[in-house]
């Protein structure tokens, strides 16, 4: 042991000493503050390490830190492997190490590395370029800015170079814009080494007509490197240019061109062009109205057919003046500034041959109104064609939209004379647009190319003739005359229109009277008024005596004739009446009062009541009449001739050309003498309930034999009818008071009859009226009672009533005829007779599954709309036993000890029935089909003692009923019974008890150690169980 810490110790100082005398290198160079340009080119050698080792030994180096240099581990060598950039660093620092080597073999823990910091000072070189910040440089500048104006003033240039030349610009133009450095420059603001900031100054007027925009280039240059950058001016419109005319203004145009030839389109444009107006055009100069400008398209057509063998120029040439104006405002203005005028010629081209030539360039003629179809017109017109042969050949037509006139012949070769002959004899001088045709007749070349043609234009003159009659205004006319009137009478005035001129219209009329009495009356033959005439003595012996008013009161009980009681306005009470229309027709008149107490009679007033038959007149009324007549010499008798029809004559041209008639009534009027008498016997009418008017207007009309009779009328009826209608006096229509309630339902019936009474002042009589009252459907259907409630047995059949509701309506007809239906809650169960409103079963009822229903039933008129009314239903189900138990579970399990006693409860079965209230209605019990199992799982056969091991009582309970034994059985299986025993019928369900027989250990345990294995595999040690092992399934494992 000693000479082993000998030996150590020995080792140790051998090694401390040859530690200390091996120095570590050293670098011979100052390593701070190299110079490298930043333009030094990768690959480049920069610089080289130099060093030795105090020993002798061989030195190696190398670089830590830097991504811009790589070192030869040998020869010290540094080269530049990335490039140098002065703007992102101006200086690099990294470590390199100079290391020594003891072993030649290789490098070792013994050798001795030195690190040293090395720092290259890199210098900047002209190597960027000029760079614009906040570009693009645009502007806008007005086209009416200064010279001198600044428009941008935010160039800047930076240079990211601290040598090199000072910053400039220059402006370049562009190919686009080659002016544009002439309309720019630049003026410099700032300049520094680095920094130059500029604006762009406006040179020379602009003119945005000339050009809207400009771009130039702006090159910055540091005298090495140059960079540009493009400036964009925008030149903004002023308001300042009249309208510019664009394209040719001359043009030629053949003078055969039909009207509305395009001769050429005027183009101008707004001088302003930033933001040009919308520009009109019109004629200021147009020689013989020859042309049309349209004002907005610019379109020059031709306005009539050109000749220019009419202009003053022989060289065919039309000078026009076109003013083009801006819309300002939507209005053209005037102002220098914004229209502008130019000069544009058309020249018309002579075609060099002969065209068709009329004898005239323009005809007028004149022919009555009624010349016959086919009559030529006194015209000398003829014409010719200077060429030969098929050129010479050429068509004659009519442009003439009237289609009156034609013309002939309609092809002509050379010369020929040309007749205009009336095709359509419809003139009519009356027909302002008829008393006067132009007509263009066209001779147009049929074989050539181009056709020649020519024109004429022929005016037809329309002259009046008598071809019209006198008109009168009305097919007759009626007058009046009292037969007292004396002679020279004034009666009427009738005259007539006629449509023609002078002498063969209204001037010329002459009137005349004819026919039977014409003798009586006068006419004024130039002004129509009729009077009554001088009196002629045959006419006063004629006269015969006034007939008796009442000669034909007998016939007064016609069978269709109306016949009413007397109904007093007085009365307390209005009965009700018949009114006897037809034969077999009955009316009632329904009058409605308030009962009052019995009164006596007034007296009644001294003016004539209504009667069903009209008195007589007194006689004297007619003796005095005719004492009258006898006295008074007139022409006129009204029991002579009541009424004069009269022929009147109107005869155009002084009483000698035509003729018209028209029938004359004169009437003449009597005394009053005659009572009225309804035109009608009974008046009907229908109205809807509610409504303010008739379907049709209701007027009752009286007709009296007195014409000079005025009648009135009014309304006879109880307080009820006066309320609701109303009559005009005078008409006699019956209207509905403004405030009045038509309500079939507070009427007892739909017909309202009453009577109106018409009065002349002496006599009355009375004309019935039935007026229907319509129902409207306006009442909803209203049920008896809106909530019903009912109750329906479970097991009700299908079609069994549950309840009645009805409803009712005010209305009348099919507006009260209803319609049941349920809208809601029934779930299909239930039904109902949508006439009787029968609520019936429709469907098995099941009270488990819904036992209160809630049905909204609706009662719909068959009206126009139909209106609704609903009510509630509510129906609740009783509940029927007619569902079997069942056992919750189907199979029920349980388990017993081997040892339990006799008696000992093993399990209460479980079962449901949904039909009863309590448990205690189910019984049980089990059925002879018992099997079991034995505890290797084998089924046993069927025994009868199976039966004896457990008894189940009625309510359920399983007991033990002998003492078991597992080594008979393991598993017992019991069916059950479960019976409702309140059902009317058998109600059971079946189930199945399944017993497992538990065993009991009757073996005490030994003290024992088993190495066991589990049934999952796992090794196991027992202590102290010495059990029959095989019972519960371990597997013993020997040692």
């Amino acid at each position: 042991m000693k000479w082993t810490l000998t030996l150590l110790i020995i080792c140790l100082t051998s090694e401390l000493v040859s530690s200390e005398t091996n120095l570590p290198p050293v670098f011979t160079q100052l390593l701070n503050n190299i110079v490298l340009y930043e333009n030094i080119p990768v690959g480049k050698v920069v610089f080289q390490l130099e060093g030795y080792d105090p020993e002798g030994s061989n030195v190696t180096f190398s670089s830590i830190g830097s991504d811009h240099f790589s070192v030869d581990a040998v020869s010290g060598n540094i080269t530049l492997v990335k490039p140098l950039d002065r703007e992102e660093t101006g200086s690099l620092t990294f470590l390199v190490s100079i290391r020594d080597r003891v072993d030649p073999a290789g490098e070792s823990e013994q050798d001795n590395v030195v690190q040293q910091p090395i720092t290259f000072i890199i210098l900047d070189e002209n190597d960027n370029p000029p760079e614009f910040q906040d570009t693009p440089y645009e502007a806008d500048v007005n086209e009416d800015a200064a010279v001198g104006t600044t428009i941008f003033d935010k160039i800047l240039v930076k240079d990211r170079d601290t040598i090199g030349d000072s910053l400039d610009l220059k402006c370049l133009p562009q190919q686009q814009s080659p002016e544009a450095c002439s309309k720019f420059r630049l003026k410099l603001l700032t300049r520094e080494a680095t920094v130059l900031t500029a604006a762009v100054v406006l040179n020379e007027t602009l003119n945005y007509n000339q050009r809207m925009i400009y771009h130039f280039q702006i090159e910055a240059t540091d005298g090495v490197h140059k960079t540009q950058t493009t400036f964009e001016a925008r030149v903004k419109d002023v308001q300042d240019k009249p309208p510019v005319f664009q394209g040719s203004l001359s043009t030629i145009i053949d003078e055969d061109s039909p009207i509305n030839t395009l001769v050429l389109t005027v183009h101008a444009r707004d001088g302003d062009t930033g933001e040009p107006r919308k520009i009109v055009y019109d004629l200021l100069s147009n020689p013989n109205d020859y042309f049309l400008l349209d004002s907005h398209s610019g379109e020059l057509r031709t306005a009539k057919p050109l000749d220019r063998e009419a202009l003053t120029d022989s060289t065919g040439l039309i000078p026009l003046l076109i003013r083009a104006r801006e819309l300002v405002n939507g209005v053209p203005s005037d102002d220098p500034l914004t229209s502008a005028t130019a000069r544009a010629t058309v020249t018309i081209r002579d075609v060099n041959d002969s065209p068709p030539t009329f004898n005239k360039k323009e005809y007028e003629v004149a022919l009555l109104e009624n010349t016959p179809e086919g009559t030529p017109l006194a015209l000398d017109m003829s014409v010719s064609d200077a060429d030969v042969g098929i050129n010479s050949k050429f068509a004659l037509r009519l442009e003439d939209v009237s289609g009156v006139f034609d013309v002939e012949p309609k092809l002509v070769t050379g010369y020929s004379q040309v007749n205009i002959r009336v095709a359509n004899g419809t003139l009519d001088y009356e027909n302002p647009n008829q008393r006067k045709f132009i007509v263009l007749l066209v001779a147009e070349e049929t074989d050539t190319n181009p056709k020649l043609s020519s024109t004429a234009t022929i005016t037809v003159s329309v002259l009046d003739a008598n071809d019209n009659k006198p008109t009168f205004e009305q097919e007759s006319y009626s007058a009046t005359i009292s037969e007292a009137a004396l002679p020279g009478q004034y009666i009427t005035t009738i005259t007539a229109k006629d449509v023609d001129s002078g002498s063969f219209g209204d001037a010329g009329i002459r009137y005349s009277l004819s026919g039977t009495g014409a003798e009586l009356f006068h006419v004024n033959d130039q002004t129509g008024v009729i009077t009554l005439a001088e009196c002629q003595p045959q006419s006063q012996s004629n006269r015969r005596q006034r007939r008796d008013l009442h000669e034909n009161d007998s016939d007064a009980s016609d069978a269709h004739a109306l016949e009413m009681l007397s109904m007093h306005p007085n009365q307390a009470n209005y009965e009700l009446r018949e009114i006897n229309t037809e034969p077999t027709v009955q009316y009632t008149l329904i009058g409605q009062a308030p009962q009052q107490p019995e009164v006596a009679a007034p007296s009644p007033p001294a003016s004539p009541s209504p009667s069903p038959s009209p008195s007589p007149l007194p006689s004297t009324a007619n003796d005095d009449k005719a004492a009258g007549s006898k006295a008074m010499a007139t022409c006129l008798d009204y029991e002579t001739e009541t009424t004069y029809f009269l022929s009147y004559k109107a005869t155009d041209d002084n009483g000698r050309g035509q003729t018209s008639v028209v029938a004359l009534r004169i009437s003449v009027t009597d005394a009053n003498d005659s009572p009225p008498v309804c035109e009608s016997p009974l008046y009907r009418a229908s109205v809807d309930e509610g409504a303010l008017v008739f379907d049709s207007p209701l007027v009752v009309k009286a007709r009296d034999a007195d014409t000079m009779s005025s009648i009135s009328y009014r309304i006879i009826g109880s307080p009820q009818i006066e309320s609701i209608f109303e009559i005009d006096r005078q008409s006699g229509q019956i209207s509905i008071r403004p405030n009045a309630s038509l309500d079939v339902t507070n009427l007892k019936s739909e017909q309202l009859i009453f009577v109106v009474e018409a009065n002349d002042g002496l006599f009355t009589a009375n004309c019935g009226v039935n007026i229907t009252v319509r129902d409207v459907n306006n009442h909803v259907p209203s049920f008896l009672q809106q909530n019903y409630s009912a109750v329906v047995e479970e097991n009700s059949e299908i079609g069994t009533s549950v309840e009645k509701l009805q409803a009712t309506d005010l209305d009348t007809g099919k507006n009260a005829e209803l319609r049941y239906r349920i809208q809601q809650g029934s779930f299909g169960d239930f039904g109902i007779d949508e006439r009787t409103g029968e609520v019936f079963v429709s469907r098995k009822l099941d009270y488990d599954r819904r036992n209160t229903y809630q049905l909204q039933v609706q009662a719909a008129d068959l009206g126009t709309p139909s209106l609704t009314g609903t009510a509630t239903l509510t129906i609740n189900v009783q509940n029927s036993n007619d569902k079997d138990p069942y056992f919750v579970p189907a199979t029920q399990h349980a388990e017993v000890r081997a040892d339990a006693p006799t008696g000992h409860l093993v399990y209460t079965l479980i079962a449901l029935d949904p039909d009863v209230a309590t448990h205690n209605a189910l019984e049980f019990a089990a059925t002879d089909d018992i099997t079991a199992i034995d505890k290797e799982g084998k089924e046993l056969p069927h025994s009868e003692q199976f039966k004896e091991y457990f008894a189940i009582t009625r309510n359920g309970r399983v007991l033990v009923n002998r003492q078991l034994d597992r080594n008979l059985f393991a598993v017992m299986r019991l069916n059950v019974l479960v019976t409702d025993s309140t059902a009317p019928n058998v109600q059971q369900g079946r189930g199945l008890l399944i017993i497992q027989i538990i065993d009991v250990n009757k073996i005490p345990p030994t003290g024992s150690w088993f190495r066991v294995v589990s049934p999952c595999g796992q090794l196991m040690m027992l202590l102290g169980v010495d059990i029959a092992i095989e019972e519960i399934g371990i597997k013993t494992i020997k040692n």
